[in-house]
């Protein structure tokens, strides 16, 4: 397996997520990291929201519907450390069923989310922790070291 992939060869082909079962131990050599040339471009969103720079995801276990591993019993979906370029973004995205968590380790980053409380711009450090929850939109910039953070998503419950 080459686990170093662009997000296309990644999400549009059948590349695995995991090189062996994984089902109680995964060895990093085997996990997939994939390279986003923005992650999550939105060319719909304000020009300075659209996403930039480079993020490299690696996909510790994903149970997303389209590369679903079938291991996680739980509403997680995806369970990534994520490394983010000095002064990459992700672009402005809405979450619809499921509520996310970055847990921040490295560097900074300044969050935009769009709530129904309205629109709140934070700055992160490491240890710090942002969540989105189903309906909400978020944009994220990196400072100028770079960040690096674990993402988890889980699906709603119904």
């Amino acid at each position: 397996m080459k686990n170093r992939l662009t997000a296309q060869d990644y999400h549009n082909t059948d590349a695995a997520t995991y090189e062996g079962d994984g089902q109680s131990f995964k060895r990093s050599a085997g996990i997939v990291e994939v390279t986003y040339e923005p992650s999550h471009f939105n060319p719909n969103a304000p020009l300075a929201q659209q996403g930039s720079g480079k993020t490299i995801g690696k996909w510790m276990f994903n149970e997303e519907a389209a590369k679903a591993e079938g291991i996680l019993t739980s509403t997680i979906e995806v369970f990534m450390d994520t490394r983010l370029e000095p002064n990459a973004s992700i672009g402005l995205h809405q979450h619809q069923q499921t509520e996310e968590i970055y847990y921040l380790l490295e560097g900074t980053i300044q969050v935009t989310l769009n709530s129904a409380r309205g629109t709140e711009v934070v700055t992160l450090g490491p240890g710090d922790v942002h969540r989105i929850s189903p309906g909400e939109s978020h944009y994220i910039e990196a400072g100028d070291q770079g960040a690096r953070i674990i993402v988890v998503a889980a699906g709603v419950r119904s």
